[in-house]
Protein backbone atom coordinates (compact mmCIF):
# COMPACT_ATOMS: atom_id res chain seq x y z
CA UNK A 1 0.00 0.00 0.00
CA UNK A 2 1.31 3.80 -0.53
CA UNK A 3 0.14 4.87 2.56
CA UNK A 4 3.07 2.16 4.18
CA UNK A 5 5.88 3.52 2.47
CA UNK A 6 6.64 5.70 5.48
CA UNK A 7 6.06 3.76 8.12
CA UNK A 8 9.62 2.54 9.10
CA UNK A 9 11.35 3.91 12.24
CA UNK A 10 14.29 5.16 10.34
CA UNK A 11 11.84 7.10 7.75
CA UNK A 12 13.28 10.07 7.17
CA UNK A 13 12.92 12.99 9.07
CA UNK A 14 12.68 16.79 8.36
CA UNK A 15 13.16 19.50 11.34
CA UNK A 16 12.67 16.94 13.42
CA UNK A 17 9.18 16.01 12.20
CA UNK A 18 8.68 12.50 10.34
CA UNK A 19 8.72 13.47 6.47
CA UNK A 20 5.10 12.47 5.72
CA UNK A 21 3.66 14.99 8.93
CA UNK A 22 6.70 18.02 8.05
CA UNK A 23 4.91 17.93 4.53
CA UNK A 24 1.23 17.90 5.71
CA UNK A 25 1.96 20.57 8.50
CA UNK A 26 3.86 22.67 5.45
CA UNK A 27 1.21 22.51 3.10
CA UNK A 28 -1.09 23.71 5.93
CA UNK A 29 0.97 26.82 6.53
CA UNK A 30 1.07 27.64 2.98
CA UNK A 31 -2.11 26.95 2.09
CA UNK A 32 -3.34 30.80 2.82
CA UNK A 33 -0.69 32.05 0.40
CA UNK A 34 -4.24 31.76 -2.01
CA UNK A 35 -5.44 34.86 -0.26
CA UNK A 36 -2.29 37.02 -0.07
CA UNK A 37 -2.60 39.01 -3.37
CA UNK A 38 -5.34 39.44 -5.97
CA UNK A 39 -3.51 37.32 -8.35
CA UNK A 40 -3.00 34.77 -5.90
CA UNK A 41 -6.58 34.86 -4.90
CA UNK A 42 -7.80 34.28 -8.33
CA UNK A 43 -5.69 31.34 -8.94
CA UNK A 44 -7.12 29.92 -5.96
CA UNK A 45 -10.60 31.02 -7.20
CA UNK A 46 -10.16 29.43 -10.46
CA UNK A 47 -8.28 25.98 -9.08
CA UNK A 48 -11.25 26.20 -6.89
CA UNK A 49 -13.89 26.14 -9.37
CA UNK A 50 -12.50 23.98 -12.05
CA UNK A 51 -12.82 21.06 -9.41
CA UNK A 52 -15.91 22.68 -8.19
CA UNK A 53 -17.62 22.61 -11.78
CA UNK A 54 -16.49 18.93 -12.37
CA UNK A 55 -17.91 17.62 -9.71
CA UNK A 56 -21.35 18.81 -10.54
CA UNK A 57 -20.38 17.41 -14.30
CA UNK A 58 -19.46 14.28 -13.44
CA UNK A 59 -22.13 13.68 -11.00
CA UNK A 60 -24.73 14.95 -14.31
CA UNK A 61 -23.06 12.77 -16.26
CA UNK A 62 -23.14 9.78 -14.22
CA UNK A 63 -26.62 9.94 -13.85
CA UNK A 64 -27.38 10.75 -17.46
CA UNK A 65 -27.32 14.16 -17.66
CA UNK A 66 -25.30 16.00 -20.59
CA UNK A 67 -23.22 18.77 -18.58
CA UNK A 68 -20.50 20.72 -19.75
CA UNK A 69 -18.39 23.28 -17.01
CA UNK A 70 -18.18 27.22 -17.74
CA UNK A 71 -15.82 29.63 -15.91
CA UNK A 72 -15.38 33.22 -16.67
CA UNK A 73 -12.90 35.38 -16.93
CA UNK A 74 -15.27 37.67 -14.26
CA UNK A 75 -14.69 34.77 -11.85
CA UNK A 76 -17.84 33.75 -12.41
CA UNK A 77 -18.60 29.61 -12.93
CA UNK A 78 -21.05 27.39 -13.42
CA UNK A 79 -22.29 23.92 -15.30
CA UNK A 80 -24.85 23.73 -17.92
CA UNK A 81 -26.66 20.80 -18.47
CA UNK A 82 -29.76 19.66 -20.18
CA UNK A 83 -32.42 16.96 -19.74
CA UNK A 84 -31.43 13.74 -18.67
CA UNK A 85 -31.36 11.28 -21.80
CA UNK A 86 -32.79 7.91 -20.25
CA UNK A 87 -30.68 5.60 -22.60
CA UNK A 88 -27.28 7.37 -20.98
CA UNK A 89 -28.38 6.85 -17.57
CA UNK A 90 -29.27 3.54 -18.25
CA UNK A 91 -25.70 2.53 -20.16
CA UNK A 92 -23.82 4.05 -17.41
CA UNK A 93 -26.34 1.56 -14.87
CA UNK A 94 -25.40 -1.04 -16.84
CA UNK A 95 -21.71 -0.57 -17.37
CA UNK A 96 -21.60 -0.06 -13.52
CA UNK A 97 -23.42 -3.41 -13.37
CA UNK A 98 -20.95 -5.10 -15.70
CA UNK A 99 -18.18 -3.91 -13.34
CA UNK A 100 -19.42 -5.25 -10.43
CA UNK A 101 -19.87 -8.26 -11.40
CA UNK A 102 -16.56 -8.56 -12.27
CA UNK A 103 -15.53 -8.07 -8.38
CA UNK A 104 -13.72 -11.61 -7.73
CA UNK A 105 -14.92 -11.85 -4.54
CA UNK A 106 -18.45 -13.61 -4.29
CA UNK A 107 -19.54 -11.33 -1.28
CA UNK A 108 -18.14 -8.20 -2.47
CA UNK A 109 -19.62 -8.51 -6.04
CA UNK A 110 -23.15 -9.14 -4.15
CA UNK A 111 -22.61 -6.04 -1.77
CA UNK A 112 -22.07 -4.11 -5.01
CA UNK A 113 -24.90 -5.38 -7.44
CA UNK A 114 -27.66 -4.93 -4.88
CA UNK A 115 -26.41 -1.53 -3.82
CA UNK A 116 -26.29 -0.54 -7.81
CA UNK A 117 -30.03 -1.74 -7.46
CA UNK A 118 -31.06 -0.22 -4.68
CA UNK A 119 -29.11 3.37 -4.95
CA UNK A 120 -28.81 4.13 -8.47
CA UNK A 121 -32.07 4.60 -9.47
CA UNK A 122 -33.33 6.11 -5.83
CA UNK A 123 -30.37 8.62 -7.05
CA UNK A 124 -30.77 8.91 -10.51
CA UNK A 125 -34.93 8.52 -11.47
CA UNK A 126 -36.05 10.19 -8.95
CA UNK A 127 -36.02 14.00 -7.18
CA UNK A 128 -32.81 13.07 -5.49
CA UNK A 129 -31.14 13.33 -8.99
CA UNK A 130 -31.17 17.18 -8.60
CA UNK A 131 -30.17 16.86 -5.01
CA UNK A 132 -26.92 15.14 -6.00
CA UNK A 133 -26.63 17.15 -8.52
CA UNK A 134 -26.31 20.31 -5.89
CA UNK A 135 -23.91 19.09 -3.57
CA UNK A 136 -21.55 17.38 -5.68
CA UNK A 137 -19.74 20.78 -6.58
CA UNK A 138 -18.67 21.11 -2.94
CA UNK A 139 -18.20 17.26 -1.47
CA UNK A 140 -15.74 16.54 -4.60
CA UNK A 141 -13.70 19.51 -3.38
CA UNK A 142 -13.51 17.82 -0.09
CA UNK A 143 -13.00 14.53 -2.24
CA UNK A 144 -10.13 16.13 -3.55
CA UNK A 145 -9.00 17.95 -0.91
CA UNK A 146 -8.82 14.61 1.29
CA UNK A 147 -7.07 13.17 -1.97
CA UNK A 148 -4.39 15.26 -2.01
CA UNK A 149 -3.92 15.32 1.60
CA UNK A 150 -3.28 11.82 1.15
CA UNK A 151 -0.85 12.08 -1.36
CA UNK A 152 1.20 14.46 0.52
CA UNK A 153 1.45 11.40 3.16
CA UNK A 154 2.00 9.19 0.42
CA UNK A 155 4.81 10.46 -1.26
CA UNK A 156 2.59 11.53 -4.79
CA UNK A 157 4.29 9.72 -7.82
CA UNK A 158 7.78 10.86 -7.05
CA UNK A 159 8.57 11.13 -3.15
CA UNK A 160 9.86 14.77 -3.98
CA UNK A 161 9.58 16.98 -1.52
CA UNK A 162 8.05 19.71 -3.68
CA UNK A 163 5.31 17.41 -4.89
CA UNK A 164 4.23 16.34 -1.45
CA UNK A 165 3.90 19.94 -0.38
CA UNK A 166 2.36 20.92 -3.15
CA UNK A 167 -0.59 18.26 -2.83
CA UNK A 168 -0.51 19.49 0.64
CA UNK A 169 -0.88 23.05 0.18
CA UNK A 170 -3.87 22.47 -2.24
CA UNK A 171 -5.23 20.00 -0.49
CA UNK A 172 -5.43 22.06 2.40
CA UNK A 173 -6.91 24.56 0.37
CA UNK A 174 -9.73 23.18 -1.29
CA UNK A 175 -10.93 22.37 2.19
CA UNK A 176 -10.22 25.33 3.93
CA UNK A 177 -12.55 27.35 1.35
CA UNK A 178 -15.27 25.19 1.52
CA UNK A 179 -15.18 25.06 5.47
CA UNK A 180 -14.58 29.16 5.54
CA UNK A 181 -18.01 29.46 3.34
CA UNK A 182 -20.23 27.17 5.61
CA UNK A 183 -18.96 28.29 8.96
CA UNK A 184 -19.73 31.88 7.26
CA UNK A 185 -23.02 30.48 6.14
CA UNK A 186 -23.96 28.89 9.51
CA UNK A 187 -22.70 32.05 11.67
CA UNK A 188 -23.13 35.23 9.94
CA UNK A 189 -25.93 37.32 8.99
CA UNK A 190 -23.99 39.74 6.84
CA UNK A 191 -22.07 36.23 4.60
CA UNK A 192 -25.83 34.57 4.42
CA UNK A 193 -27.06 38.11 2.86
CA UNK A 194 -23.61 38.32 0.35
CA UNK A 195 -24.00 34.40 -0.51
CA UNK A 196 -27.33 35.34 -2.00
CA UNK A 197 -26.53 38.57 -3.86
CA UNK A 198 -23.35 36.64 -5.56
CA UNK A 199 -24.58 33.75 -7.67
CA UNK A 200 -22.52 33.51 -10.79
CA UNK A 201 -24.09 34.41 -14.78
CA UNK A 202 -27.25 35.45 -12.10
CA UNK A 203 -27.83 31.62 -10.70
CA UNK A 204 -29.07 30.91 -7.74
CA UNK A 205 -25.95 29.58 -5.46
CA UNK A 206 -25.75 25.88 -4.77
CA UNK A 207 -26.47 25.84 -1.03
CA UNK A 208 -29.75 28.04 -1.21
CA UNK A 209 -30.96 26.10 -4.34
CA UNK A 210 -30.10 22.97 -1.98
CA UNK A 211 -31.84 24.46 0.97
CA UNK A 212 -35.32 25.41 -1.44
CA UNK A 213 -34.93 21.26 -2.45
CA UNK A 214 -34.69 19.52 0.65
CA UNK A 215 -36.89 21.67 2.42
CA UNK A 216 -33.74 22.56 5.13
CA UNK A 217 -32.47 25.67 6.34
CA UNK A 218 -29.40 26.95 5.18
CA UNK A 219 -27.94 27.55 8.45
CA UNK A 220 -28.44 23.30 9.02
CA UNK A 221 -26.90 22.55 5.74
CA UNK A 222 -23.98 24.89 6.30
CA UNK A 223 -23.61 22.99 9.89
CA UNK A 224 -23.30 19.56 8.43
CA UNK A 225 -21.26 20.38 5.53
CA UNK A 226 -18.97 22.31 7.86
CA UNK A 227 -18.48 18.71 10.43
CA UNK A 228 -17.86 17.15 6.85
CA UNK A 229 -15.43 19.47 5.83
CA UNK A 230 -13.57 18.93 9.59
CA UNK A 231 -14.34 15.34 9.16
CA UNK A 232 -11.75 14.99 5.98
CA UNK A 233 -8.05 15.38 7.48
CA UNK A 234 -9.10 13.00 10.70
CA UNK A 235 -10.30 10.60 8.09
CA UNK A 236 -7.15 10.61 5.94
CA UNK A 237 -4.89 10.59 8.55
CA UNK A 238 -6.67 7.88 10.36
CA UNK A 239 -6.80 5.41 6.68
CA UNK A 240 -2.92 6.77 6.50
CA UNK A 241 -1.60 5.37 10.20
CA UNK A 242 -4.35 2.38 9.42
CA UNK A 243 -1.96 1.73 6.79
CA UNK A 244 1.00 1.53 8.36
CA UNK A 245 -0.04 -0.17 11.23
CA UNK A 246 -0.43 -3.06 8.42
CA UNK A 247 2.70 -2.54 6.53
Amino acid sequence: MAYALESRDDAPRVLGLPEPWFHLLAGLALAPVFGLTPLLRLIGWFLGSLVHEMGHAGAAWLVGVPAVPALGMTAEAATMHGEQMLPLALGVWAAAGWAAWRVEHVALRGAWIGLLCVVYPALAFTSLREVVHLVSGHAFELMLGGLFLGRALSGGFSHAPGERTLYAVVGWYLIGRNLALTVGLFASDAARAEYASNGSFGIENDYLRLASETGWSLESLALLMSAAAVAVAPAVVGLWCWGQRRA
